[in-house]
This record gives C-alpha cells, sequence and structure tokens, in this order.
C-alpha cells in the first residue's frame, strides 16, 4: 500500500458540506494528522481571509493557497508564489461583463481586500455570508493606481448566464483563465494561477515528491491539482468531468467524503520513511 505524506484540501463543496461546515469525522481526521505533521494544505479560490478562517477552524499551522494558487503562503505567512490579472485587462473585462451580461455581479479580489461597486448587492451579501468575508466598497479604477494587478475577478450569478460568459471569453478574453467553482460562480484569473502550480511550490517547500500527494477537490478549479497529485479524489458530488479526471471517488462532501478516504490511506510526515523523491 502506498504510503502519502500531504494533503491538498479544497474547501467549499469538498471539506465544507452543503451547510458550509466541516463534518464532525472529518474536523477529527484532520486534526489527528495534523498532530502527526501531516501537512494539510488549503487550497482554494478563496482570498486569505477567506482560508484562514477555515484554517483556524480546523486548528492548522500550514501554508496556504489561495485565489486558486495565484497566492501561496507558507505557514509562517510569508509569500511562496503571488501572480495575478493586469488591472488594466481586469478594467477591460468587467466592461465586458456589464455590456454582454449585465445580470451577472463582477467583483475584484486583491491580496485580503474584496472590492465590489455595490457592496449590499444580495448576491455579494450571499459571498459575505459564505465566506464571512467583508467586501470593500471600491472600483477597479482605484485599484489600479495601488497595484499592478489583482488576484481573481469572481462573476456570481444565474448559471446559464455563468456557462454563456465562460464560453465566450476564449474568444475576447484569451489571455484570462475562467473555472467554476459552482454552478453560479465563475473564477476569472491569470492562467498562472493554477492549483497545480500551487502544489509545485508547496511540494518544493517540503522537499515531497507529487507522487507523495494526495488532493481532495469537487469542480473545475480542481482538475489540474486532482491529476498532477500521486492520488486524485473527487467528491461523490462532484460533476462527472471532475470524477473522471480523478484517481478514486469518494462519498460526498455531506457524506463524511474527506474522512472516509483519508481513513484509508497510509499518511506518514515528511521525512520520516525513505527519502523523498524529486518532484516530477
Amino acid at each position: 500500500m502506498r504510503t502519502y505524506s500531504i494533503v491538498f484540501l479544497d474547501i467549499d463543496g469538498t471539506l465544507l458540506d452543503s451547510r458550509h461546515q466541516i463534518m464532525p469525522c472529518t474536523l477529527n481526521r484532520l486534526q489527528y494528522l495534523h498532530r502527526r505533521n501531516v501537512p494539510i494544505i488549503l487550497c482554494s479560490a478563496r482570498s486569505p481571509g477567506g482560508v484562514n478562517l477555515i484554517a483556524k477552524q480546523v486548528g492548522l499551522h500550514s501554508p496556504v493557497a489561495c485565489y486558486n494558487g495565484g497566492l501561496v503562503y507558507d505557514e509562517n505567512s510569508a509569500i511562496l508564489r503571488d501572480v495575478g490579472i493586469n488591472t488594466q485587462l481586469a478594467m477591460e473585462f468587467q466592461r465586458f461583463v456589464s455590456e454582454r451580461f449585465p445580470e451577472l455581479v463582477v467583483s475584484a479580489y486583491l491580496y485580503d481586500v474584496w472590492l465590489a461597486e455595490d457592496p449590499q448587492h444580495p448576491l455579494i451579501q450571499q459571498e459575505a455570508d459564505i465566506s464571512q468575508c467583508t467586501p470593500l466598497k471600491s472600483s477597479l479604477e482605484k485599484a489600479a493606481a495601488a497595484a499592478p494587478h489583482i488576484h481573481k475577478l469572481l462573476c456570481i450569478g444565474d448559471a446559464t448566464q455563468i456557462r454563456a460568459l465562460q464560453n465566450e471569453i476564449p474568444r475576447y478574453f484569451p489571455q484570462l483563465m475562467a473555472l467554476r467553482s459552482k454552478a453560479t460562480y465563475l473564477e476569472i484569473l491569470s492562467p498562472e494561477s493554477t492549483k497545480h502550480n500551487a502544489v509545485q511550490v508547496l511540494l518544493a517547500h517540503y522537499g515531497l515528491g507529487a507522487e507523495e500527494a494526495v488532493a481532495f477537490g469537487d469542480n473545475d478549479v480542481d482538475i489540474d491539482m486532482l491529476q498532477y497529485c500521486g492520488l486524485g479524489i473527487a467528491m461523490g458530488n462532484a460533476p462527472r468531468q471532475v470524477k473522471e479526471a480523478a484517481d478514486y471517488v469518494t462519498a460526498s462532501n455531506d457524506e463524511e467524503g474527506v474522512y472516509i478516504a483519508l481513513n484509508g490511506l497510509r499518511l506518514k510526515a515528511p521525512g520520516t520513511g525513505r527519502k523523498s523523491a524529486k518532484a516530477r
């Protein structure tokens, strides 16, 4: 039976159940592994504040990957990776959406700041309730004056409109990557902001090979991570394309899927067995 030494976990739809809670057996198992120095890495499209909120609930003191891997911090909050979207390009995209898909709501993220032109919009408030983050009333024009890039744009709205926008992006904005984190959320990112790239950085941080890594995910944003790691596990609630990309499908996020899969694996802390292989 293969032994693994690091776990990469998506948050929404994977670690969290449909009520946005961590189920008890999953929580206990993660805490058990953390006490035994197995790195548990939260790898999410969320902002640092949204990721750290969950890390604190579990009691983790580990690196985190935010914005789908565009911003990666080590266990001491030092930045290991920082890539994003040019702010001028972000403004062009926002204008495009407002003209072609006016019912969709677009907001922007820069480090741990969430910018929304209307923070009280019901869709923005819905995301604020889930992530426990507070949107700041501001525009991308102001962000452009302060920083060379933003980390992501989030489009929220009707699932049909979201898919239609996603289909148009390769034609009009080939410089951007658009991935759904759920049916009504479209994450707009730099093509360099991938969970696969974040995993590579963090494996190097620990001196581990990809074959020693386990990854869990439930949606399109997770596919490259599931395929890169030694064992990619899709949640039972994941769509067909994610399940097909994984090595194994566990139970859903409402059925302790993460716990069930982890409980069947052999995990050890890095450096406690044979010398790890070089990351492929």
